[in-house]
């Protein structure tokens, strides 16, 4: 057992509180000192221990007792039930040491040696029950050059190996990693308190970790990452011209290095991206439109993302979600997405046996990510076993006797990257048994016959007794003493007893050891060797299947390529065959895909709303822009009669139509669009000092400093949050900047809802802008939504009425009709009770100082009448009477 006593009573001769701590407490100091700003877990026999301040953060966090140890705080948690505890830790933003007992506690040892052999923070969690298995966990670096112009950026996700690389420009890095949305993000320690990277660190809710700078050098990073992938160039991963995506890649290895220690994780070749591949989205365009998380749920929940991932693995969701944020702007490989969806779509025996297979296939690129960390179990080897197992049985399905249609090159690819060797799942096979326990300390885990030792051993401990007894039979056959027996004490351990009047006939090579009542013990060599292997038999048995499970782990480590190659084929696949689920399922239509720049949707629907509808209920509507003489769309109409449907529907749709998607329509044409602006909704950020107004003028401004020719923005109402006059004045002077704005003889195009009804005449004034609206009827006094745009202004806003809906207690919404009726009339101030109304932004004169005009003999008429008469229009104008 473990000493921690000792000097523990002793006072220090010069006070130094060094020696007044146990060589236990001095171990934790050392320990502690190499790891500042991290909770130490200290293993102690079965638990974790926390010490001083560590403590006192813990255990308001953890929710555990807080004790005292020689007057030093203390807490601990059980070593079984870490990863609970953990998920708490690493949420509240804060990283762990983990500190493991090196070796066994035995008799004699004074202190047992331990070190920290992990380290565990947001941005390298392995742990299965702390991740989300839909979605990437993904550790960034981030490098900018000396002018804070450009970036270096890398980020890997070190549970499923993916490493990306890229060099950005400083005004796309906020939406970019908005986008990736990363756990944790590495910056040189010089810049750690630079206020940018507290913006970007503040605005995505994630911690920033300083680095060494010189580990972010590129020569440096260079002989890194060489080193790591056994390289002498960077050329296979395109990073040779890159020094500031070099310095980032190199210091995200070295951060992996400092905190996975010996257990670096099994990581894929690094792929050099440039994000201009990939539709803009940033990330007030991701929130309303709901791509991956509704707006209230903050969750799946309501997302485009929930309603169209059928996928049957969490490795396939992950990459339906990078490829709902990263559309294509590539027209040919977006049709090549198109072209295996499409055979999965006709051949419907095909899926639905593939859906059946893939079912059955666990998350390979977890399981060899704690695989090669060391803390992969028993169960998921065999979870990775049984998935090689089912690769053939896909292959097979995509021969071509299984299939009617040849297989597009995007599916052969595939199916080639699906062959893995047979010796992964046989080495398995081979060494584990089919159901073994989850943890290796249960014991039962290495198959029989696959280690003669342990066979040996196994036959020890469970056939003790039949051992023992033989023994017995054979002494006594030996001695002539048939009352001769072999029994066992704790304090002993195994005895031949041998009683009184039989002790004459005991052999010399008899150890006499107790003498008891009825006669004497005595042991003998054959005995108490016995003895040591029975009694040490378990704990050897669980030391050595640990043993032959790390060989098994590093076999299969060796295939490791082949493995990450297959699973990236089987997330394909899966996104693949889920698509064409949906479009089976949904009577979603194949877009075409052109680069030119029409976008014509006939019968679309919004693919989120009509699964919440009953089928067939929701109303489809077309939509066609060309960004020239269909360049904007200006929709009028009431509230909830589908205004905001309409505008997101089509961003949706043009989205899922550049991931390689079937789309909710009869038709659709799609000319590829580079990026999509929003502007929806009402929002403010206090927090920032910005009012509701301010936010949607920076939204605006955002989108009129960014937008190209190939451009769709969707604008929901723009100058609500100010006066009438200045709200109309902006919304008009936004639309009339986006009709003059054109660039190569075409504009962005522009999807603007609006209650601005003075706003429909700019139809009048330039080709490219087209009124329309959303159906509405009245029927026996009351509104009927239809939710069909049809071409043409709307001529009421219906809003009274929606306020009814929505609860206004009676009197307020008859006050308002009476209100509105008297504005219609233009005699609001006649009202009881009524305050003087604002004139309109457009007001003409009234009618009846019109009338009175045309009455005029102006050739009878002197000039002191005329200034009588405009006198007397003055006043009536004031008193709004005319």
């Amino acid at each position: 057992m473990e000493d921690n006593s000792k000097n523990s009573d002793k006072k220090p001769k010069d006070g130094s509180a060094a020696q007044q701590l146990t060589p236990l407490m001095q171990q934790y100091m050392d320990i502690k000192s190499r790891y500042p700003g991290m909770i130490l877990f200290f293993r102690l026999g079965d638990f974790y221990e926390m010490f001083g301040e560590d403590a006192k953060v813990a255990s308001r966090i953890l929710d555990v007792v807080l004790t005292k140890r020689q007057e030093v705080p203390m807490c601990g948690i059980p070593h079984h039930a870490v990863n609970s505890y953990l998920r708490k830790l690493i949420k509240a933003g804060l990283k762990v040491a983990v500190a493991e007992q090196m070796e066994e506690a035995g008799a004699g040892k004074k202190i047992v040696r331990r070190d920290v052999v992990r380290i565990i923070t947001p941005g390298t969690i392995l742990e299965d029950n702390l991740l989300d298995s839909k979605k990437n966990n993904f550790l960034m670096a981030l490098l900018p050059d000396a002018e804070f112009k450009s970036f270096g950026i890398a980020f890997c996700d070190i549970s499923t190996g993916h490493f990306t690389a890229a060099v950005i420009a400083k005004d796309s890095l906020q939406s970019e990693t908005f986008r990736i949305k990363p756990g944790e993000i590495i910056v040189p320690a010089n810049y750690a308190q630079d206020d940018f990277f507290k913006t970007v660190s503040g605005r995505l809710g994630v911690s920033i970790s300083p680095l060494d700078e010189w580990l972010f050098l590129p020569a440096e990073a260079q002989n890194k990452i060489k080193t790591f992938y056994k390289l002498v160039s960077l050329k296979p991963f395109g990073l040779e011209n890159y020094p500031l995506a070099q310095g980032a890649c190199g210091a995200l290895l070295g951060y992996i290095e400092k905190t996975q220690k010996e257990n670096m994780p099994a990581l894929c070749p690094i792929k050099f991206q440039p994000f201009n591949n990939y539709m803009h989205l940033d990330e007030t365009a991701v929130n309303n439109l709901e791509l991956v998380e509704g707006l209230t749920s903050r969750g799946p929940q309501n997302s485009l993302l929930e309603a169209i991932d059928s996928t049957q693995t969490p490795m396939g969701a992950r990459l339906l979600r990078s490829w709902l944020l990263k559309p294509l702007l590539n027209h040919g490989e977006i049709i090549e997405r198109q072209k295996a969806v499409s055979f999965f779509l006709e051949e419907g025996l095909a899926r639905r046996k593939l859906r059946t297979i893939i079912t059955g296939i666990s998350d390979i690129e977890r399981i060899l990510g704690r695989l090669s960390s060391g803390t992969a179990g028993p169960r998921e080897l065999i979870g990775l076993k049984n998935s090689m197992r089912a690769l053939p049985e896909v292959i097979s399905c995509l021969k071509a006797e299984e299939t009617i249609l040849p297989l597009p090159d995007t599916i052969e690819d595939l199916k080639r990257r699906l062959d893995c060797p047979p010796e992964i799942a046989g080495a398995i096979e081979e060494a584990l048994t089919p159901e073994p326990p989850a943890t290796l300390k249960d014991g039962g885990v290495i198959k029989d016959g696959f280690d003669k030792n342990l066979d040996e051993l196994r036959v020890l401990s469970r056939d003790s007794k039949k051992l023992i007894s033989e023994i017995e039979s054979s002494e006594r056959a030996k001695t002539g003493i048939s009352s001769l027996k072999i029994g066992y004490t704790s304090v002993f351990g195994y005895y031949i007893e041998i009683t009184k009047s039989n002790l004459h006939l005991a052999p010399a090579s008899y150890i006499r050891k107790q003498t008891v009542a009825g006669g004497e013990r005595f042991i003998t060599e054959e005995l108490k060797n016995l003895e040591g292997k029975i009694l040490t038999a378990q704990e050897r048995i669980l030391k050595l299947e640990d043993e032959l499970f790390k060989r098994l782990r590093q076999k299969l480590l060796s295939y490791c390529a082949d493995i990450q190659r297959a699973a990236a084929a089987v997330s394909e696949l899966d996104v693949f065959i889920a698509f064409a689920e949906n479009a089976a399922l949904n009577r979603y239509c194949i877009p075409k895909i052109s680069d030119g720049r029409d976008f014509k949707i006939k019968d679309g629907r919004h693919p989120v709303i009509e699964k919440n509808l009953k089928s067939g209920s929701f109303v489809p509507n077309d939509i066609s822009l060309d960004g020239d003489s269909e360049q904007i769309v200006i929709l009028t109409g009431p509230n909830m009669a589908g205004k905001s449907t309409y505008l997101r529907q089509a961003a949706l749709i043009a989205v899922m139509a550049q991931i390689g998607s079937f789309v909710p329509a009869a038709e659709a044409e799609v000319g590829i669009i580079d990026r999509i602006f929003t502007r929806i909704g009402a929002s403010d950020n206090l927090a920032g000092g910005e009012s509701t107004f301010m936010v949607e003028m920076h939204e605006t401004a955002s989108i009129l400093n960014q937008f190209t020719d190939r451009s769709l923005i969707i604008l929901d109402e723009i100058g609500r949050g100010t006066s009438t006059y200045d709200g109309i004045s902006i919304a008009r002077s936004v639309v009339e900047f986006f009709a003059r704005g054109r660039k190569n003889g075409a504009g962005a195009k522009v999807l603007f809802a609006t209650h601005y009804f003075e706003l429909t005449d700019l139809s009048e004034k330039y080709a490219g802008i087209k009124n329309f609206n959303v159906s509405v009827r009245e029927w026996q006094g009351a509104v009927l939504f239809l939710h069909k745009i049809a071409p043409g202004a709307a001529d009421r806003s219906y809003g009274i009425h929606v306020a009814e809906l929505a609860g206004l207690p009676k009197e307020v919404i008859k006050r308002a009709n009476q209100i509105l009726a008297g504005l219609e009339e233009r005699s609001v101030s006649e009202l009881p009770g009524a305050a003087e109304s604002q004139p309109d932004l457009f007001s003409v004169p009234s009618p009846k100082i019109l009338i009175e005009l045309e009455k005029i003999d102006i050739n009878n008429l002197t000039p002191l009448e005329a200034l009588k008469l405009l006198s007397e229009w003055k006043e009536k104008i004031k008193k709004n009477e005319g």
